[in-house]
């Protein structure tokens, strides 16, 4: 798999940089704030995606003009093996990763100079310093661009490890939608989350999870996870599992007692609606801020169905009406990062309207394309206060009623998407 990816990014250098190499650093080993307090260990996604190695401290360099892969290891002495456990011998590295060439990391600047790229790209700043140092001309821009447009259409062994994801992740929100009740706390329903991936082989998680209750569901990032769940409240669950670094990234709303009252199913219902909407449109030749509008449509449709706004669909959407409610975007790539690079290819700006502002991917769907699809509906106070006082915007506002939703909270409801050649694959089977 890493092979082919490497053979992605040869091809696309090989146009216009063939005298060109690539320098790019593993992660290292973090510690919180200057402690030895050790945080587990997280490739970076973009060397994770071009070798597969899963250790601290190694270093890749890609000869374009032969496209040879030479990888660099640490050394490694007695004391790594004390704190950190058994050390690899080179030939067992060989074996294990299979470059065209092995090295140690203090041979970089000889294995350089004997190749002798014209330009080194880099991602990070302390490789760009490193080559400027050994006094070659580093481009930090290129390679990232580079990067993005390779991971951005999956390989059928990415597309397998993220469906595992994907059920995964789904059988853990099913596990907790049976378990929750009031009473818990929302750090009790994490942890038991966190332990329904981990007993099914998803040890770290993509993203810290976001557990919400009753007005924290409203919350987009909500990180405090404090909260008592209480009868009549609904719970907002936005939780992923990883896969050898590929991400899974669902999200699914419950009432907390298991009985939805009247306006939390009409809610959930249109929240629903809006998802199937964009899930039967998603497929190749689309566009992400289509998708988006098409959901904000049928949101303006339902609410003013329920009685929320007033006015036609085509004037609520005129005026805007739709961002109060559905303030974020439709969705996002998805693979190695839970936002995967390449939603803003270079040139294509975002758009200057509420509620498309931080559509986080603005591109034309393709075959191989990996997107959730996340709409939701959210009564913030934040967001809808200032409307109430504003006659242009609340003429088609139900005031009154609003008024008695700001503790309502908010409904999103996430899957995950493979655009295929007709349409697209949801991998998400978790209960909605």
């Amino acid at each position: 798999m890493h092979s082919t990816h490497r053979e992605k990014l040869f091809t696309l250098l090989s146009e216009s940089h063939s005298t060109d190499a690539v320098l790019i650093s593993g992660a290292a080993v973090q510690f919180r704030y200057g402690t030895d307090h050790e945080y587990p260990f997280r490739q970076e996604s973009n060397f994770q995606y071009l070798t597969g190695v899963w250790e601290p401290d190694f270093k890749l360099l890609l000869d374009v003009a032969t496209r040879e892969y030479h990888l660099f290891a640490p050394k490694r002495d007695a004391q790594f093996a004390v704190w950190h456990g058994f050390v690899k011998s080179l030939d067992e590295i060989q074996a294990q990763y299979q470059p065209d060439h092995l090295h140690f990391v203090e041979d970089l600047p000889a294995v350089l100079a004997r190749i002798k790229p014209k330009m080194v790209h880099v991602l990070w700043p302390t490789d760009a310093a490193f080559a400027s140092w050994l006094g070659y001309s580093p481009s930090d821009g290129y390679l990232s661009d580079m990067l993005a447009n390779c991971r951005v259409l999956k390989t059928d062994g990415e597309l397998d490890l993220m469906r595992r994801a994907n059920h995964i992740a789904s059988a853990a929100h099913d596990a907790v939608k049976a378990a929750i009740r009031p009473g818990m706390f929302e750090y009790e329903v994490k942890a038991l989350y966190e332990y329904e991936c981990q007993k099914r082989g998803s040890v770290f998680p993509p993203y810290n999870g976001i557990h919400g209750s009753g007005t924290a569901s409203a919350i987009l990032h909500y990180t405090e996870n404090h909260r008592q769940l209480n009868d009549g409240d609904i719970y907002l669950i936005d939780a992923g599992a990883e896969v050898q670094g590929y991400a899974a990234d669902l999200t699914r709303t419950w009432a907390i007692n298991g009985k939805a009252t009247t306006i939390q199913r009409e809610i959930y219902a249109a929240v629903l609606r809006m998802q199937t909407s964009a899930i039967d449109a998603a497929k190749p030749g689309v566009a992400m801020e289509d998708l988006q509008l098409l959901s904000a449509r049928v949101l303006m449709d339902d609410l003013a169905g329920i009685g929320l706004v007033r006015g036609t669909t085509h004037e609520l959407m005129e005026h805007n009406i739709f961002a109060l409610f559905f303030p974020h975007g439709l969705g996002h790539f998805l693979g190695l990062d839970t936002h995967d690079p390449g939603g803003y290819p270079k040139g294509v700006q975002r758009i200057d309207r509420p509620g498309l502002r931080y559509l986080r991917a603005r591109r034309t769907l393709e075959t191989g394309m990996v997107v959730t699809i996340e709409p939701g509906c959210y009564f913030i106070p934040a967001l809808l206060e200032p409307a109430f006082a504003n006659p242009a915007v609340n003429r088609f506002l139900n005031v009154e009623r609003l008024t008695s939703l700001l503790d309502f909270g908010g409904i999103r409801i996430e899957d995950n998407l493979i655009i295929t050649p007709t349409g697209n694959e949801n991998m998400t089977t978790a209960i909605k």
